[in-house]
């Protein structure tokens, strides 16, 4: 028999669909208030690792200015930065930088701007938050200089994770011999193309355990590992812990 949730539960649970629907509301006025396409620009800013302009645009009187539509107004403002740090993120992540990196970064922020009571302290953390994005992008794309080749080959391998691609059908979709293919990925990104499917795996397995309710099991093998067993092995040579001791210290329940 199904039992009543307790007050406690119900609490919770209108908090959560309160925020969530709050958040979702600011980013409907971001869209509405012709704050849009202000946004798309700073996003092909954060991209591109710009930090000249978007050190300038973040200092522009019309970016600081908050919509004051709630009673109050500093919730209002910390749900912003929220949706800022986050849409950040995503365009560090589109601009080439790291996975692991650019969400590890996104919950400290998010994380500090959740505690924060303080509107000055919020715009600073939004404000920082941006241009540690944009300078880690900018970083990545000073320090990595890949040929079309390797890139391709890198966006071919991240959209197949779930597959049992194999070197042939990498080095094929290059258009390059398996040998040479090899060679050139090692050269220039330091690691052998099997090296750089395990982590990449691994990767998304992190990101799946912390955000997702799929079971170890549903995980490891929607990710292609052979065994239970395997999957766990690979994941604690790269984290340094077991898939189950990961969720159990990062797991995030979503709404």
């Amino acid at each position: 028999m199904q039992q009543n949730p307790t007050p406690e539960v119900k609490e919770t649970e209108v908090k959560a669909k309160r925020v969530h629907r709050e958040i979702t509301q600011t980013r409907d006025e971001i869209r509405s208030t012709g704050k849009y396409a202000q946004e798309k620009m700073l996003k092909g800013m954060i991209m591109e690792g710009d930090l000249k302009r978007v050190t300038k645009y973040l200092e522009s009187e019309g970016h600081q200015r908050v919509e004051k539509m709630s009673a109050d107004p500093v919730r209002r403002q910390r749900y912003t930065v929220i949706v800022g740090v986050a849409l950040a993120a995503r365009a560090a992540l589109d601009g080439g930088l790291g996975e692991e990196e650019a969400f590890m970064l996104s919950n400290n922020y998010i994380m500090e701007a959740d505690d924060c009571e303080d509107s000055v302290r919020l715009w600073e953390i939004y404000r920082t938050a941006v241009l540690d994005f944009t300078t880690r992008v900018n970083e990545n794309k000073s320090d990595v200089l890949m040929s079309e080749k390797v890139k391709l080959s890198i966006d071919y391998i991240l959209r197949h994770l779930h597959y049992d691609i194999s070197l042939k059908q990498i080095a094929d979709n290059a258009g390059l011999s398996e040998t040479y293919f090899s060679a050139l990925f090692k050269k220039e990104t330091g690691e052998t193309v099997s090296e750089f499917i395990q982590k990449s795996r691994v990767r998304e397995a992190q990101s799946m355990i912390q955000y997702s309710e799929y079971s170890l099991l549903e995980i490891g093998q929607y990710l292609g590992f052979c065994s239970q067993s395997h999957f766990s092995k690979t994941f604690r040579k790269y984290t340094g812990m077991t898939p189950g001791q990961y969720r159990k210290k990062n797991f995030k329940r979503t709404w």
